[in-house]
């Protein structure tokens, strides 16, 4: 069998779909799995929501000890995410930062958990450019937190979302 040098690029790019498929499938479902079906959309819940605090400044010290209030975790912003939209803040997550975050509103009945997050890019596009990174939220009723995460190094994240499956 004869391999061109495309052949590693093809491979790279049949993972990249088959790996966002189920993001896919969550965004266009409105930030959930199912669909289908003319149930009662009043008990179905969600979409979800969060409040996500961005620290310019800050090392976790573990995962569910949040940041000090003193000022000493650096600037903070503070703004919302929720499932199925795109959110820029004023100000990204920059290199050595941190987030928090607490939902505010549930996601649909049967989600296992949602995840805040990250996009290196400006926009929450899936495309080859734009890093993606996701922080667990340790729960699904309201005011279940991340308590803190780090941001991989080496990368600015310019837009949020919340996703929920």
């Amino acid at each position: 069998m004869h391999f061109s040098s495309w052949t590693p690029l093809v491979v790279s790019l049949l993972t990249i779909s088959t790996t966002a498929i189920p993001i896919l499938e969550v965004r266009k479902n409105g930030g959930g799995g199912g669909g289908g079906g003319g149930g009662n959309t009043a008990t179905r819940g969600g979409p979800a929501s969060a409040k996500v605090t961005l620290y310019s400044q800050y090392t976790c010290a573990a995962p569910n000890t949040p940041p000090p209030t003193d000022g000493s975790a650096g600037t903070n912003v503070t703004f919302s995410v929720t499932e199925a939209q795109c959110t820029i803040p004023t100000t990204g997550l920059q290199y050595g930062g941190a987030l928090t975050a607490s939902l505010t509103a549930t996601p649909k009945t049967g989600t296992v958990g949602c995840y805040i997050v990250g996009h290196s890019q400006q926009g929450c596009g899936i495309v080859l450019s734009n890093v993606m990174y996701g922080w667990p939220v340790g729960g699904t009723s309201v005011g279940s937190s991340l308590g803190c995460g780090n941001p991989p190094s080496g990368t600015s994240w310019s837009a949020f979302e919340i996703i929920c499956q």
